[in-house]
């Protein structure tokens, strides 16, 4: 019997008076399952229109019959072109992070720091790279350079090195994934990291709303916008 896979996502604005992530779940006509996230950045405009537009390019490419790396290619112009002659939308991009799952295997590309992530046996693990100063931060604390607390507060933590902005993109993360019976996957916003990595996988059996309400839960001053989409196998 053919594997097929079911999806669903849930947001939240968080503490912020404005919503910059987008998403989208699409069922394929192969009944391969599409799912993307996008983080906006740029101001409350900006955000939103450039996390809209990448995704809609993005889906729009592989309805066609493009790859992955063919949806983030439009996505990044879709953005470029959104922006053009609009001095109120200057700057404005987003994170990306797709993901392509039929039968036993994934297959991801991002840009940006919004992780994906799988869950196995109850243990959680990011699947792509982060593209923002974090990693480079927390090698500093392995070094003994900076505290644990320095580099959780660090101002420059959250910079992104590489964002779909509309520019050639030099930093771009692609893979694939043989995957087991009860592997869940979630393609989510950094605002999600507001739990621990023990908190996402305990969480990752609960539908989608509920990793939302847990973030919720913790009361972080100036939540982030939260996304979260999961995917397993159907019944």
């Amino acid at each position: 019997m053919a594997v097929r896979w079911r999806g669903e996502g849930s947001q939240h604005q968080g503490g912020r008076p404005y919503q910059e992530d987008s998403w989208r779940l699409v069922t394929l006509a192969d009944s391969s399952l599409l799912a993307i996230v996008a983080d906006g950045m740029g101001g409350h405009a900006g955000g939103a229109v450039a996390s809209k537009l990448a995704v809609d390019a993005f889906v729009h490419a592989i309805e066609q019959g493009g790859g992955l790396a063919d949806g983030l290619k439009d996505a990044n112009e879709a953005v470029r072109v959104g922006a053009e002659g609009k001095p109120d939308l200057d700057g404005m991009g987003a994170t990306v992070v797709a993901a392509l799952v039929q039968g036993d295997e994934v297959r991801w590309i991002s840009v940006g720091d919004s992780p994906f992530y799988l869950v196995t046996a109850g243990k959680l693990e990011q699947l792509n790279a982060d593209h923002s100063m974090a990693p480079q931060i927390d090698a500093l604390v392995a070094r003994g350079m900076l505290t644990a607390e320095e580099a959780e507060h660090h101002p420059g933590r959250h910079t992104l090195r590489e964002a779909v902005m509309g520019d050639p993109l030099t930093l771009i993360d692609k893979g694939s994934r043989r995957l087991g019976p009860g592997d869940k996957l979630l393609l989510c916003s950094d605002g999600v990291q507001t739990l621990t990595n023990e908190q996402i996988a305990a969480q990752a059996s609960r539908p989608a709303s509920g990793m939302v309400e847990a973030v919720l839960a913790a009361a972080k001053d100036h939540q982030d916008n939260i996304t979260v989409v999961k995917l397993e196998r159907g019944a």
